[in-house]
Order: C-alpha cells, then structure tokens, then sequence
C-alpha cells in the first residue's frame, strides 16, 4: 500500500525502512472515521462553516504517502458516508451522490499535499524531525502555509466546479455553508461559476489551514507508531 521508507533516526534514533502492513491499515481506517466524526462535530454540533474533513486525511500523506491517503480519503470517505448517510441516516441516493462527488476535492488535496511534500517539504524537515523545538519548526511553518493556500486555491476551484455542475442539472442536495455567501454574490451580479467558486475560498482559507497543520502535526505521532517496534 505504500512504497514510504522510514527513517528511526528522525524520532527515535534507530532506523526501519518500511512499516508494517497492518500499521498502515489501521491508521488508514482511524483516521477515515476520525475525518467523519471530526467534520460531524465542526458542522453539526458546534455549527461552524467550516470542513475539516480531511485533516487525518493529510495526515496520512504526511506520514505514508499517496496511496495511502488516497484509501483513506477517498475510498474510505466514501465507505463511511455511505453507512451514515444511506443506512443510518436513510438520505436519498441522489442527495447522497451528490455530496459524494466532492470526493474529488480530497483526491485534487492528496494529489497536492503529496507532491508538495516530496518536493518541497521532506528535504527540508530533517532539523526539525531531529530535535523539534518552536525554532526549528520556524523553518517549516512558511512551507505548511503555503501549502496551506495553495491547497484552498485548487480545492475551492474543484469544488466549485463541481458545485455549479450540480447546480445546473438541479440535482438534490443538502444546504452548505458556502450556500449564504454565494447568494451574496449572485445578488451583486457575480456569475455563478465564479460565485460558486469566490463563496469558498474565505472559507478553505481557514480551514486548509487546520488541515495541513493540523495533518502534519498528527503525521508526527503516526510516524512514532510506525516507527516503534510491533
């Protein structure tokens, strides 16, 4: 499931090239019904417009690798919905679909958190994986918010993509946070692709940030897991 070699001596001062399997399957599931009951609590007990559906998800980026957020994302985001929302909940399956689809927002996240990562981030972690201390973090914390708004461009134009794909073929669904600031927008006569993209930036903004400081700061304790011994 993951071809992520792991060095001991970042954490721990030993050294294990690959994780066990087992590991790995476990964090992937955690972390999916984490995202489930992270983003459950955020929007629907303590009603904030924000999703943070996917910080474990970043998570296992951070810690394993694409694949492994790939599965964890998407394959079991999709899983877990369906046991909420169609055999708990009792949604409609066109309503259920629909939210679904936003499935390819998390995939454009762990395709962007994953190359930003190898390519900028984890040659340049070392210091601070081998004596993290708030200095050494300074040298990583411009990369995570850049990360951080890079992930909010390329999620609020896939999602809102998406949002107004649906929204022309008058497919049902649930009301959204991003609902309020739209019809703002389409008020001011803004077109409704750029609506349904501009009405969820100020919101990702906020919330990719949670998530990829968030992730990154989970993935060290994931690391530690993996690292010790079984």
């Amino acid at each position: 499931m993951s071809n992520v070699q792991y060095d001991r001596k970042d954490l721990t001062g030993f050294q294990l090239e690959k994780p066990p399997l087992w590991k790995i399957f476990v964090i992937c599931v955690v972390s999916s019904v984490l995202n489930n009951l992270t983003c459950t609590f955020i929007l629907e007990v303590a009603r904030l417009p924000l999703y943070l559906d996917t910080v474990f998800t970043a998570a296992v980026c951070f810690s394993l690798g694409l694949w492994p957020g790939i599965f964890t994302g998407v394959f079991l985001g999709f899983a877990n919905a369906y046991v909420r929302h169609i055999i708990i909940l009792g949604e409609s399956y066109p309503s259920f679909l629909a939210g679904r689809v936003f499935l390819l927002c998390t995939l454009a996240e762990v395709l962007v958190i994953c190359f930003f990562y190898k390519k900028w981030i984890k040659s340049r972690e070392t210091s601070f994986l081998a004596k993290p201390s708030l200095h050494s973090f300074i040298g990583m914390a411009p990369l995570l918010l850049t990360l951080a708004a890079l992930a909010c461009i390329v999620v609020s134009l896939t999602g809102g993509i998406i949002g107004f794909i649906i929204s022309q073929l008058a497919v049902p669904r649930p009301e959204w946070p991003e609902d309020t600031f739209m019809l703002g927008l389409l008020r001011n006569n803004v077109p409704v692709l750029a609506s349904a993209i501009l009405s969820r930036i100020h919101i990702n903004i906020v919330d990719r940030f949670f998530v990829v400081f968030g992730g990154y700061g989970i993935a060290l304790l994931y690391r530690k897991w993996l690292a010790a011994k079984s």
